[in-house]
Protein backbone atom coordinates (compact mmCIF):
# COMPACT_ATOMS: atom_id res chain seq x y z
CA UNK A 1 0.00 0.00 0.00
CA UNK A 2 1.35 3.47 -1.02
CA UNK A 3 2.11 6.49 1.36
CA UNK A 4 -1.12 7.94 -0.05
CA UNK A 5 -3.53 5.32 1.34
CA UNK A 6 -1.89 4.87 4.32
CA UNK A 7 -2.75 8.50 4.81
CA UNK A 8 -6.34 8.10 3.42
CA UNK A 9 -9.20 9.68 5.23
CA UNK A 10 -9.90 9.03 8.60
CA UNK A 11 -13.07 10.12 10.99
CA UNK A 12 -11.82 13.61 12.38
CA UNK A 13 -13.71 14.36 15.77
CA UNK A 14 -12.58 18.28 16.18
CA UNK A 15 -15.85 20.22 15.63
CA UNK A 16 -13.42 23.17 14.37
CA UNK A 17 -14.83 24.91 11.32
CA UNK A 18 -13.65 23.35 7.75
CA UNK A 19 -14.83 26.33 5.88
CA UNK A 20 -15.93 29.17 7.26
CA UNK A 21 -17.82 32.09 4.51
CA UNK A 22 -19.31 35.70 5.85
CA UNK A 23 -21.22 38.17 4.19
CA UNK A 24 -20.01 36.61 0.51
CA UNK A 25 -21.68 38.68 -2.12
CA UNK A 26 -22.20 37.65 -6.04
CA UNK A 27 -23.90 39.38 -9.22
CA UNK A 28 -24.00 38.37 -12.33
CA UNK A 29 -24.01 41.68 -14.32
CA UNK A 30 -26.93 43.79 -12.30
CA UNK A 31 -28.70 40.60 -10.91
CA UNK A 32 -27.32 39.65 -7.25
CA UNK A 33 -27.40 36.17 -7.04
CA UNK A 34 -25.88 36.27 -3.56
CA UNK A 35 -26.62 39.02 -1.12
CA UNK A 36 -24.35 38.53 2.03
CA UNK A 37 -24.26 34.92 2.95
CA UNK A 38 -22.37 33.86 6.05
CA UNK A 39 -21.92 30.05 6.59
CA UNK A 40 -19.52 28.05 8.67
CA UNK A 41 -19.51 24.15 7.71
CA UNK A 42 -18.02 22.42 10.92
CA UNK A 43 -15.08 19.83 10.55
CA UNK A 44 -16.41 16.30 10.08
CA UNK A 45 -19.97 17.44 9.49
CA UNK A 46 -22.84 17.18 6.53
CA UNK A 47 -24.44 20.52 5.70
CA UNK A 48 -27.36 20.77 3.09
CA UNK A 49 -28.25 23.80 0.95
CA UNK A 50 -32.30 23.70 -0.26
CA UNK A 51 -33.69 26.06 -1.45
CA UNK A 52 -35.94 26.92 -4.69
CA UNK A 53 -34.14 27.08 -7.97
CA UNK A 54 -32.93 30.73 -8.92
CA UNK A 55 -32.16 30.90 -4.70
CA UNK A 56 -28.52 31.19 -5.37
CA UNK A 57 -27.64 27.58 -4.13
CA UNK A 58 -25.17 26.47 -6.79
CA UNK A 59 -23.61 29.57 -6.89
CA UNK A 60 -23.05 29.46 -3.35
CA UNK A 61 -21.37 26.00 -3.91
CA UNK A 62 -19.22 27.29 -6.88
CA UNK A 63 -17.82 29.90 -4.28
CA UNK A 64 -16.90 27.22 -1.79
CA UNK A 65 -13.78 26.34 -4.21
CA UNK A 66 -13.91 29.37 -6.20
CA UNK A 67 -15.34 28.09 -9.75
CA UNK A 68 -17.33 31.49 -9.43
CA UNK A 69 -15.69 34.23 -7.73
CA UNK A 70 -17.79 36.44 -5.21
CA UNK A 71 -17.22 40.20 -5.76
CA UNK A 72 -16.88 40.69 -1.93
CA UNK A 73 -16.92 38.73 1.91
CA UNK A 74 -14.27 36.17 3.50
CA UNK A 75 -13.58 32.88 2.94
CA UNK A 76 -11.64 30.51 4.88
CA UNK A 77 -11.18 27.16 3.92
CA UNK A 78 -9.13 24.57 5.97
CA UNK A 79 -7.25 27.97 7.52
CA UNK A 80 -6.31 29.33 4.40
CA UNK A 81 -8.34 32.97 4.16
CA UNK A 82 -9.33 34.78 1.23
CA UNK A 83 -10.44 38.36 1.49
CA UNK A 84 -12.86 39.25 -1.49
CA UNK A 85 -11.28 42.58 -2.09
CA UNK A 86 -10.92 43.71 -5.93
CA UNK A 87 -8.38 45.57 -7.71
CA UNK A 88 -9.79 48.34 -10.13
CA UNK A 89 -9.56 46.00 -13.63
CA UNK A 90 -11.68 43.49 -11.32
CA UNK A 91 -9.10 41.03 -10.29
CA UNK A 92 -9.24 39.56 -6.72
CA UNK A 93 -6.25 41.07 -4.74
CA UNK A 94 -3.66 38.56 -2.99
CA UNK A 95 -4.94 35.75 -4.80
CA UNK A 96 -2.62 33.97 -6.81
CA UNK A 97 -2.62 30.76 -9.14
CA UNK A 98 -0.60 28.55 -6.60
CA UNK A 99 -2.89 29.49 -3.41
CA UNK A 100 -5.73 28.55 -6.27
CA UNK A 101 -4.47 25.26 -6.71
CA UNK A 102 -3.80 24.83 -2.69
CA UNK A 103 -7.86 25.39 -2.09
CA UNK A 104 -8.94 23.64 -4.76
CA UNK A 105 -6.50 20.40 -3.56
CA UNK A 106 -8.55 20.96 -0.12
CA UNK A 107 -11.73 21.45 -2.01
CA UNK A 108 -13.30 19.06 -4.87
CA UNK A 109 -16.98 18.85 -6.11
CA UNK A 110 -19.32 16.24 -8.02
CA UNK A 111 -21.26 18.08 -10.55
CA UNK A 112 -24.93 17.48 -11.44
CA UNK A 113 -23.71 16.10 -14.99
CA UNK A 114 -20.73 13.57 -13.86
CA UNK A 115 -18.09 15.57 -16.16
CA UNK A 116 -15.94 12.67 -16.98
CA UNK A 117 -13.28 12.67 -19.45
CA UNK A 118 -15.19 10.75 -22.16
CA UNK A 119 -11.41 9.63 -23.71
CA UNK A 120 -10.46 8.51 -20.66
CA UNK A 121 -11.35 5.19 -18.78
CA UNK A 122 -12.66 4.74 -15.27
CA UNK A 123 -9.24 4.80 -13.31
CA UNK A 124 -7.91 7.29 -15.98
CA UNK A 125 -10.55 9.53 -14.86
CA UNK A 126 -9.63 8.95 -10.95
CA UNK A 127 -5.86 9.15 -11.35
CA UNK A 128 -5.75 12.40 -13.71
CA UNK A 129 -6.12 14.74 -11.01
CA UNK A 130 -3.71 13.61 -8.26
CA UNK A 131 -1.00 12.96 -11.03
CA UNK A 132 -1.25 16.87 -12.16
CA UNK A 133 -2.38 18.26 -8.85
CA UNK A 134 -0.56 16.56 -6.26
CA UNK A 135 1.47 15.06 -8.30
CA UNK A 136 1.88 11.78 -7.27
CA UNK A 137 3.59 9.30 -9.48
CA UNK A 138 1.03 6.97 -11.67
CA UNK A 139 1.64 4.02 -9.61
CA UNK A 140 0.86 5.93 -6.13
CA UNK A 141 -2.01 7.60 -8.36
CA UNK A 142 -3.49 3.94 -9.58
CA UNK A 143 -3.30 2.15 -5.72
CA UNK A 144 -5.04 5.59 -4.72
CA UNK A 145 -8.01 5.20 -7.48
CA UNK A 146 -8.52 1.32 -7.24
CA UNK A 147 -8.68 2.29 -3.39
CA UNK A 148 -11.66 4.86 -4.02
CA UNK A 149 -13.29 2.73 -6.70
CA UNK A 150 -13.52 -0.46 -4.49
CA UNK A 151 -14.83 2.16 -2.04
CA UNK A 152 -18.05 3.12 -4.38
CA UNK A 153 -18.38 -0.34 -5.99
CA UNK A 154 -16.85 0.37 -8.87
CA UNK A 155 -13.17 -1.36 -8.88
CA UNK A 156 -14.28 -3.96 -11.50
CA UNK A 157 -15.50 -1.40 -14.22
CA UNK A 158 -11.66 0.34 -14.09
CA UNK A 159 -11.13 -0.22 -17.76
CA UNK A 160 -14.25 0.85 -18.93
CA UNK A 161 -15.36 4.23 -21.09
CA UNK A 162 -18.17 6.48 -19.29
CA UNK A 163 -19.51 6.01 -22.49
CA UNK A 164 -20.82 2.56 -21.46
CA UNK A 165 -21.47 3.45 -17.75
CA UNK A 166 -25.23 4.55 -16.59
CA UNK A 167 -25.73 7.74 -15.34
CA UNK A 168 -25.35 6.15 -11.83
CA UNK A 169 -22.56 4.21 -12.77
CA UNK A 170 -20.23 7.70 -14.08
CA UNK A 171 -21.52 9.52 -10.66
CA UNK A 172 -20.17 6.94 -8.47
CA UNK A 173 -16.71 7.18 -10.82
CA UNK A 174 -17.44 11.29 -10.09
CA UNK A 175 -17.82 10.53 -6.68
CA UNK A 176 -14.42 8.21 -6.48
CA UNK A 177 -13.31 10.99 -8.36
CA UNK A 178 -13.35 13.44 -5.92
CA UNK A 179 -12.56 10.62 -3.17
CA UNK A 180 -8.93 10.24 -4.76
CA UNK A 181 -7.82 13.61 -4.18
CA UNK A 182 -8.06 13.04 -0.40
CA UNK A 183 -9.70 16.87 0.28
CA UNK A 184 -10.51 17.98 3.48
CA UNK A 185 -14.19 19.61 1.96
CA UNK A 186 -16.42 17.44 -0.50
CA UNK A 187 -18.81 19.50 -2.60
CA UNK A 188 -21.95 18.02 -4.08
CA UNK A 189 -24.13 19.80 -6.46
CA UNK A 190 -27.35 18.31 -6.89
CA UNK A 191 -25.78 14.94 -7.45
CA UNK A 192 -28.62 12.91 -8.22
CA UNK A 193 -30.64 15.47 -10.67
CA UNK A 194 -29.45 14.20 -13.73
CA UNK A 195 -30.22 10.39 -12.49
CA UNK A 196 -33.21 7.93 -13.48
CA UNK A 197 -35.47 7.32 -10.87
CA UNK A 198 -33.67 3.83 -10.18
CA UNK A 199 -30.29 4.88 -10.34
CA UNK A 200 -30.73 7.61 -7.23
CA UNK A 201 -30.76 5.48 -4.80
CA UNK A 202 -27.21 4.25 -5.63
CA UNK A 203 -25.66 7.52 -5.52
CA UNK A 204 -27.26 8.36 -2.45
CA UNK A 205 -26.41 5.15 -0.76
CA UNK A 206 -22.49 6.17 -1.19
CA UNK A 207 -23.20 9.52 -0.10
CA UNK A 208 -24.45 8.37 2.98
CA UNK A 209 -21.69 5.76 3.17
CA UNK A 210 -19.35 8.84 3.41
CA UNK A 211 -21.63 10.78 5.93
CA UNK A 212 -21.25 7.97 7.71
CA UNK A 213 -17.60 7.85 7.95
CA UNK A 214 -17.50 11.66 8.98
CA UNK A 215 -16.36 13.28 6.57
CA UNK A 216 -16.66 17.02 5.82
CA UNK A 217 -19.76 17.61 2.93
CA UNK A 218 -21.54 20.41 1.61
CA UNK A 219 -24.39 19.58 -0.32
CA UNK A 220 -26.53 21.32 -2.54
CA UNK A 221 -29.80 18.61 -2.65
CA UNK A 222 -33.60 18.90 -3.82
CA UNK A 223 -34.18 15.53 -2.25
CA UNK A 224 -35.35 16.32 0.84
CA UNK A 225 -35.83 13.20 2.57
CA UNK A 226 -32.36 12.84 2.53
CA UNK A 227 -31.63 16.02 3.42
CA UNK A 228 -33.41 15.65 6.44
CA UNK A 229 -31.36 11.98 7.54
CA UNK A 230 -27.81 12.77 6.62
CA UNK A 231 -27.51 16.48 7.51
CA UNK A 232 -25.95 17.97 10.36
CA UNK A 233 -26.67 21.59 9.63
CA UNK A 234 -30.02 22.25 7.14
CA UNK A 235 -29.56 25.70 5.45
CA UNK A 236 -32.32 26.95 3.72
CA UNK A 237 -31.43 29.42 0.75
CA UNK A 238 -33.92 32.11 -0.14
CA UNK A 239 -33.82 34.76 -2.83
CA UNK A 240 -29.63 35.35 -2.65
CA UNK A 241 -30.09 34.78 1.42
CA UNK A 242 -29.72 32.40 4.55
CA UNK A 243 -33.86 32.37 5.75
CA UNK A 244 -33.01 30.28 8.35
CA UNK A 245 -30.38 27.42 8.98
CA UNK A 246 -29.81 24.61 12.11
CA UNK A 247 -30.60 21.27 12.82
CA UNK A 248 -32.70 19.44 10.15
CA UNK A 249 -36.08 19.33 12.72
CA UNK A 250 -35.27 23.09 13.53
CA UNK A 251 -35.60 24.23 9.64
CA UNK A 252 -38.43 21.79 9.03
CA UNK A 253 -40.71 23.14 11.43
CA UNK A 254 -39.48 26.70 10.63
CA UNK A 255 -42.61 28.60 9.16
CA UNK A 256 -40.08 30.57 6.54
CA UNK A 257 -39.77 26.99 5.32
CA UNK A 258 -42.53 25.41 5.69
CA UNK A 259 -44.90 26.46 2.33
CA UNK A 260 -41.19 25.29 0.51
CA UNK A 261 -40.96 21.95 1.92
CA UNK A 262 -44.63 20.85 2.75
CA UNK A 263 -44.80 18.97 -0.80
CA UNK A 264 -41.92 17.08 0.12
CA UNK A 265 -42.16 16.54 3.52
Amino acid sequence: MTSSLQHAFRPRSSTAPAVVANQLIKHFGDLAVLKGVSLDVPEGTVTSIIGASGSGKSTLLRCMNLLERPDRGELAIADEAIRFDRNPQGDIIGLDRRQLLRLRAKVTMVFQQFNLWPHLTVLGNVIEAPMRVKKLSRKQATALGEHYLERVGMADRRDTYPAFLSGGQQQRVAIARALAMEPRLLLFDEPTSALDPERVNEVLGVIRGLADEGRTMLLVTHEMHFAREVSDQLVYLDQGQIACSGTPEDVFADPRCRQFMAPAA
